[in-house]
């Protein structure tokens, strides 16, 4: 005995709907039957800040190497040094928060999200 493949000669679905908003808003949909409508959607927002540390190494040196300028009346020279070595730097703090956006369907026109977020309302046959 094997198996048999029953195909299906029309779709389940009868209409998808997807988009992104960046902020809290209200988005005008093509017009559901919200008994036979479903609408994921997936949070895109996130704030706060990040520490920093790490090294930098190598040579900096200047484009040149004599200052003149004048001053009382005398002139006056310099030079500026060659860096070489390594730089250190470090600080702030980690304070990431992951925003919990997304989707309500309203109405069968009407969705209303709270934040940045992708969203798709599925409508069934």
């Amino acid at each position: 005995m094997g198996s048999s493949i029953y195909p299906i000669t029309t779709s389940p679905i009868k209409s998808i709907q997807r988009g992104s908003v960046a902020s809290q808003t209200t988005i005008t949909i093509s017009a559901v039957d919200t008994s036979k409508t479903f609408v994921r959607s997936f949070s895109t927002g996130a704030s706060g800040t990040a520490s920093i540390s790490g090294n930098e190494s190598g040579t900096l040196s200047p484009t040149s190497n004599q200052i003149a300028g004048t001053g009382g009346g005398l002139a006056q020279a310099g030079t500026f040094p060659t860096m070489t070595g390594t730089r250190s730097f470090s600080g702030g703090t980690t304070n990431l928060k992951v925003a919990k956006n997304g989707v309500v369907l309203t109405n069968s026109t009407t969705l209303t999200s709270t934040g940045a977020c992708n969203y798709e309302v599925v409508e069934y046959n």
